[in-house]
């Protein structure tokens, strides 16, 4: 049996961190040079921020959880938001955002991104956006090429550093 997709109530979001906590462990391992930079969060804390980002984006109109379940059991997720377009393209007004798409590693394989993919691009079109932005950690060649194997294009390049510069 396939996944199901369907809409995660706001009410739900706690159902959402196993999965999270498993995203951050793979952002760990995928992007170890980041440690340079300072400690980790804790998967508890990582989860308390990463759950009123959530909450927040969920309180606009266009904004929603898919979740994939196979067997009633939570297999996946992607978390989609339409926010204002930038100004260098004719991309209409607003655009995409996939913030978040993860799935358990026992369902990898299966067509559960793929699904939750498609369905989360069904529905930022129904919201009227052309496009969607998808970030995706450094380190990640898995999803750069999942992501570029269904359309996706290179389009900024996102760096991070220290504001105040490392003693000399």
């Amino acid at each position: 049996m396939g996944s199901v997709i369907c809409d995660l109530p706001a009410a739900d979001i706690d159902r959402l961190e196993g999965l999270w906590r498993e995203l951050l462990a793979h952002h760990l391992a995928a992007a170890p040079h980041l440690a340079a930079l300072g400690p980790t969060r804790d998967p508890a804390d990582s989860w308390r921020v990463r759950r009123a980002q959530y909450l927040q984006w969920l309180a606009v109109r266009q904004a929603a959880v898919l979740v994939a379940q196979d067997g009633g059991r939570l297999v996946g997720y992607a978390m989609i938001r339409v926010v204002d377009a930038g100004g260098s393209w004719q991309w209409g007004d607003e655009v995409g955002v996939l913030e978040t798409l993860v799935v358990a590693g026992s369902a990898r394989g299966s067509g559960t991104g793929r699904a939750l993919l498609d369905a989360a691009r069904e529905r930022l079109a129904e919201w009227g956006a052309q496009v969607m932005t998808i970030s995706v950690i450094a380190g990640n060649e898995v999803a750069l090429r999942f992501y570029r194997r269904h359309g996706a294009s290179d389009f900024l390049h996102t760096l991070i550093m220290p504001v105040r510069p490392p003693p000399s």
